[in-house]
């Protein structure tokens, strides 16, 4: 092929591909595209009062006002003015743990018996059968009212001469029959108020006769809360007399609440049924008690009293606490609430 032949076929190519896209867009200039467009579905129609949420769904315009559920200072909160021999003192809601009344909340005290709350929840821990048997050793007879040396109680008779009576033979053991020896029980008190981060709290033995025991009234309080948590606690704490009975005894012997507001030996006008405490003492704590209490309407505190003079002030004292509590704050339940929430 001659250059010039070459030259006008290149020529020709070029002609007809301008050709072709001049006709191509002749073409698609004439065509049109309709788009797919799809139409929304149709929202439901709103009345007046309400409104339309992502999703959906319908709620009132309105909401209702949000109340805090603490209980809250009367208008006219009178100062509480009676004499405390207590060293260490504390009122909370038992519902929201609110800090009512303190006195010297964060000092670290001897527990004395108080302990044995913690030593129950551990015990309640262990799965063991409630009819086996333990004796009082020649030590844990030692100052018994009830027990002498030998005689053989089942673990539910243990289990109310500890709680009911502050029993430190039984509740030393109630902790031999959890297979557990001491020193790994002690441990388990400790783990357990890491866990519930009682951090004042440390444990030392089972019963709170050693001194080692301390903890301050804040962490008291919860640790008082935890137990009542559970019914056989309660139940137990809630018994102002107890019938024991040894293993061949011919007749039980009667075991008083060391709880003098459970009996009713400190006259009080609490609702009886919202009464469950314990109480705790040896030298180098003076009297302790740690109770919760309540009216008829539900309303209720928990009052720690550490290191009264007298086995009946600490009685005295927790009264006066709560009595004050219950008349100079209003609970949610209360008539009159909302208006001072608002």
């Amino acid at each position: 092929m001659t250059p010039e032949n070459n030259s006008n076929l290149k020529d020709g190519f070029f002609s007809f591909s301008l050709a072709f896209l001049g006709i191509g867009g002749l073409f698609f200039s004439t065509v049109s595209i309709v788009p797919n467009v799809v139409t929304p579905p149709e929202l439901p129609k709103l009345t007046p009062r309400q409104t339309l949420l992502v999703g959906g769904d319908i709620k009132p315009a309105v909401l209702p006002v949000s109340h805090p559920l603490v209980p809250l200072v009367k208008p006219d909160k009178k100062d509480f003015n009676l004499p405390l021999t207590a060293e260490a003192v504390l009122v909370v809601d038992n519902r929201t743990d609110t800090e009512l009344f303190s006195k010297n909340p964060d000092a670290v005290r001897a527990l004395a018996s108080i302990t044995k709350l913690m030593s129950v929840l551990v015990i309640l821990e262990r799965k063991f059968d409630w009819q086996a048997t333990a004796e009082f050793s020649d030590d844990e007879a030692v100052g018994s009212r009830v027990a002498t040396a030998g005689e053989k109680y089942t673990a539910t008779e243990l289990w109310n001469l500890a709680l009911v009576g502050s029993s430190n033979g039984a509740v030393n053991a109630l902790a031999r029959l959890t297979g557990l020896t001491k020193t790994e029980f002690v441990a388990r008190m400790n783990a357990k108020a890491k866990i519930w981060r009682l951090d004042s709290l440390r444990f030392t033995d089972p019963t709170g006769l050693d001194a080692g025991n301390v903890g301050n009234s804040r962490d008291i309080a919860r640790l008082l809360k935890f137990a009542l948590r559970e019914d056989k606690i309660y139940r137990a704490l809630q018994t102002p007399e107890y019938y024991a009975q040894s293993v061949g005894a011919k007749k039980p012997t009667r075991v008083w609440s060391t709880d003098w507001l459970l009996t009713g030996w400190i006259p009080h006008k609490f609702d009886n049924d919202q009464i469950a405490g314990k109480t705790g003492y040896i030298g180098e704590s003076g009297y302790n008690f740690a109770v919760k209490l309540g009216d008829a309407s539900g309303r209720g505190v928990r009052v720690v009293v550490l290191g009264a003079t007298t086995n009946e002030t600490r009685f005295t004292e927790a009264r006066d606490l709560g009595v004050w509590a219950l008349a100079n704050y209003v609970w949610p339940e209360d008539a009159g609430y909302g208006e001072l929430a608002e």
